[in-house]
């Protein structure tokens, strides 16, 4: 591991990639991110800070690049610090190009890609899939692009930054040249490069699980894809994991990734085993290392079981993604009367439906004795906090 002090210039000049691996989540920095970012740039710009202004490290793996082609790294850690600063010298040059294109070609051309290059290639930094084709299309100011999502935002809020300030008197209004100068100049950050034999998941793990900026979803995506070979990540990513993020995305929007940590949670739970939500990952990773221990796991196989399991949660939490309208009505009951406590039951019972062991009429006369049972208690005004182990009975049998 190498450590080494360093402009954001310096970072990114040359024929460099900084890809964004699968196990990080999607960019999330927010207004208030962006708002420090801002006035922290305009302190330096006003002298108001003196020298340089430091970052943060970023964290990177160097990866086996071709004579002809560009240096590829991986970025582990930074790729909030490293997005939103790119965002910056893209609203950046879009403003100069209405008053100084070459100055606006030199920042593109130095800063933003890969000249000559194609495909992803062009890009000196690649975001995870989620953000890829919105940064893409920003970066070469396609014509027609979704104006939506925190890559578009970012880029909209410094964009509006820099319009306000030149719309300013000329006292306040910014020279686009300086802050250039201040953007690639001052704005300091210390790079660390791993060695090849230095695992790059269990260094995110470490760098981010006890600060917990992740949820405990984002460190299940990563322990699978830390399982299965380097080779077919895109391909499971692309066919299994995303599209399993966008239906709770569909469902929760933003909170999409606490939804699926509860549907883990619920998932772990489904052998009537009792764990406190904390509890999630490190109960995950403690099982399938046992696992591990007896047999070769197949990792792809452990994610599609629990692919399937969460599917099952979304369709009783969300009643309205349940395509059976008769249990889609009994879904609606059960989330109304806020009868969470029996989920580890219902999901169990719904892979039961599923494979075909129970009828859909044997499904839901079981839901009836459930609600039955439920609604008894909640008239005789006793607690439901019991519950959990009496539910654990009716699974272990």
């Amino acid at each position: 591991m190498k450590a080494s002090e360093t402009s954001f210039r310096n970072l990114l000049e040359g024929s460099k990639q900084f890809k964004v691996p699968l196990f990080q989540r999607p960019y999330s920095w927010d207004k208030d991110n962006w708002e420090t970012l801002w006035d922290d740039l305009m302190s330096l710009y006003s002298d108001g800070i003196e020298g340089y202004h430091f970052l943060g490290p970023i964290v990177t793996l160097a990866e086996p690049g071709t004579p002809d082609g560009i240096s590829p790294y991986l970025l582990i850690d930074g790729q909030q610090r490293l997005t939103t600063l790119t965002l910056l010298l893209i609203a950046l040059r879009d403003l100069l190009k209405r008053r100084d294109s070459e100055l606006a070609e030199e920042l593109h051309e130095l800063y933003l890609i890969n000249k000559f290059k194609k495909g992803d290639d062009l890009y000196k930094v690649l975001p995870t899939q989620a953000d890829r084709s919105f940064y893409q299309q920003v970066v070469v100011q396609a014509k027609e692009f979704e104006k939506r999502g925190r890559i578009y935002e970012a880029y909209s809020f410094f964009l509006k930054k820099l319009e306000k300030r030149q719309l300013g008197d000329l006292d306040s209004s910014l020279s686009l040249s300086k802050l250039k100068t201040v953007i690639l100049e001052r704005l300091t950050l210390v790079s660390i490069t791993l060695n090849d034999d230095d695992n790059p998941y269990l260094i995110f793990e470490s760098l981010n699980y006890k600060g917990a900026p992740l949820t405990q979803a984002d460190l299940i995506r990563n322990y699978f894809f830390l399982k299965i070979p380097k080779e077919k990540h895109d391909e499971i990513y692309a066919d299994f994991w995303l599209p399993l993020q966008e239906d709770f995305k569909g469902v929760a929007r933003i909170k999409y990734l606490d939804e699926l940590t509860i549907a883990f949670w619920q998932y772990l739970r489904k052998d009537g085993d009792s764990l406190k939500q904390s509890q999630i990952y490190q109960v995950f990773k403690q099982k399938f290392e046992n696992k591990d221990k007896n047999k070769d796991i197949d990792a792809l196989q452990e994610l599609k079981q629990v692919i399937e399991f969460t599917t099952y949660y979304r369709r009783i939490h969300f009643p309205n993604t349940e395509e059976q309208p008769r249990l889609a009505r009994w879904f609606h009951r059960f989330k109304r009367l806020d009868f969470t406590t029996c989920y580890p039951l219902l999901i169990n019972l719904y892979h039961d439906y599923f494979i075909s062991r129970i009828s859909l009429a044997e499904f839901e006369q079981t839901l009836r004795y459930i609600e039955s049972y439920f609604v008894r208690r909640l008239l005789c005004n006793m607690p439901s906090n019991v519950l959990d182990k009496v539910l654990i009975l009716c699974i272990v049998k």
